[in-house]
């Protein structure tokens, strides 16, 4: 007969197996919602691959940190006040290049996170079914055996050393 304790456990490990396969499906939604993004951001991004947004960037900090840090005359602060303008409305053209390339970087970090989860709970899943295959033959074992009438284990039965005499003889 199965004992209690290796009941128990094939439960535990069939609830832990369901846990398992419920995060997987919820990782799976998660990874086609980010290959559909990522899909959508690709087009946008390859025709848009010979914009640099950090020249601008770069040049806007520039200007600001001369202004900041250096005295000039009104006139040549108001020319760097106005190519500062200027910086800062083409920089704004190009924003959007910038942020979809970011989002881009970032959605595919996330797939590559999702597919190593995934891959560390498959490993998990097959560990718990390895051992849940081993208990489920133990127990066809064991039902086999009784139905052909043998005990496995201990026998209550004492014998006594007349008993093995004559079982000899």
């Amino acid at each position: 007969m199965i004992s209690e304790e290796s009941r128990e456990e094939i439960k535990k490990l069939e609830d832990r197996k369901l846990v398992l396969i419920q995060s997987i499906k919820k990782l799976n939604d998660r990874k086609k919602y980010k290959t559909y993004e990522q899909k959508a951001l690709g087009p946008f991004v390859e025709k848009t691959k010979d914009v640099r947004t950090g020249n601008i960037r770069r040049g806007i900090k520039s200007v600001e940190f001369r202004i900041a840090t250096q005295a000039y005359t009104p006139k040549k602060e108001k020319d760097l006040i106005k190519e500062l303008k200027k910086l800062e409305s083409d920089y704004s053209k190009v924003r959007e290049v910038e942020r979809a390339r970011r989002k881009l970087s970032l959605v595919s970090s996330d797939l590559i996170q999702i597919d190593n989860e995934i891959l560390k709970i498959e490993e998990e899943l097959k560990k718990i079914r390895e051992t849940l295959q081993e208990h489920y033959k133990k127990q066809k074992f064991n039902r086999f055996a009784k139905s052909k009438g043998v005990t496995i284990g201990r026998q209550e039965e004492e014998f006594s050393l007349m008993d093995l005499a004559q079982l000899e003889n």
